[in-house]
């Protein structure tokens, strides 16, 4: 071996090029996990709509994708060296940063609710509207922030924060919110996560969209503000659709076109405050080619 040849193998490894493994081993064992889980929920004749009805192998291999993203975050930074392993922004944000993220996760869900009741595009039930709407916008948002920190440890705080590193903004913010999307691809494809009478094309489409454009406004948060804001708005979405906009709307023969998660109101409002947000809080791109706040 000669002199250069010993000096290259001897080399270590760039922090971009760490940055770009870590994302690497991150999604691959992600996704094998996920391939793994759908795998089982298949064997398992899984049914997400009526997931009470599966066998606890089921079950577990359903709730347990929640996890995925920490696992795989946790395997990527065992593979790179301790001393180049970026911080994932476990920092103490204002508490009017946190009003803030509370907002923009509740405003765009609620509102597509009013606008699907309003245009009579789904029923409205409002018999419990004053405690729904109390609980499900405080107190039964904090389960949502613990499930929220299973995925977003891994999608932000690992892949936003390290793709930052080697990405401009417009790739940060797109690739963690469609990739985001992707993982729940199975879900829908293979295992019933699409509301009856809801088109698979329509639904994969909405859903994807919506979630990208949320990803796009988390991913902005966490470069800015580290993690915490971000679990916010992500909660308080789905404390939003499952606690105050779900339990007031009654099905229609096509509601599901419109309202709920797959649904064209609340995907087009959170495309809009993505815009609204790219907009209040852009990104930029250094001088040494990464993205930040």
């Amino acid at each position: 071996m000669t002199q250069l040849d010993t000096a290259r193998h001897e080399t270590p490894a760039s922090p971009r090029s760490d940055a770009t493994r870590e994302v690497a081993v991150f999604l691959g064992t992600t996704f094998s996990l996920l391939a793994l889980s759908t795998t089982a929920g298949l064997a398992e004749g899984v049914d997400v709509r009526h997931i009470e009805d599966a066998s606890a192998l089921g079950q577990l291999s359903m709730y347990g994708q929640a996890l995925f993203p920490t696992i795989g975050a946790l395997v990527a930074r065992a593979t790179t060296p301790r001393g180049r392993r970026a911080p994932l922004g476990f920092r103490r944000p204002p508490a009017r940063t946190l009003a803030i993220a509370w907002a923009v996760g509740l405003l765009p869900t609620v509102l597509a609710g009013v606008l699907v009741w309003t245009f009579g595009l789904a029923g409205f039930d409002g018999g419990e509207l004053g405690l729904l709407a109390v609980l499900g916008c405080t107190v039964l948002g904090l389960p949502y922030v613990v499930l929220a920190l299973g995925e977003d440890l891994g999608w932000r705080g690992l892949m936003t924060t390290r793709l930052a590193e080697v990405a401009g903004p417009r790739t940060v913010v797109l690739a963690t919110g469609l990739v985001w999307g992707m993982f729940h691809w199975p879900l829908m494809l293979f295992l019933g996560g699409t509301p009856a009478g809801t088109p698979l094309w329509f639904a994969l489409t909405s859903f994807t969209i919506g979630t990208a454009a949320l990803g796009a406004i988390l991913a902005s948060m966490q470069l800015r503000w580290g993690i915490w804001p971000g679990l916010v708005v992500h909660a308080m979405v789905n404390a939003g659709l499952y606690h105050v906009v779900g339990p007031l709307t009654t099905d229609t023969e096509h509601s599901g076109w419109f309202a709920g998660e797959v649904g064209l109101f609340q995907n087009l409002l959170l495309v809009l405050a993505a815009v609204a947000w790219w907009r209040f809080a852009p990104l930029r791109r250094t001088p040494n080619g990464r993205t930040a706040a």
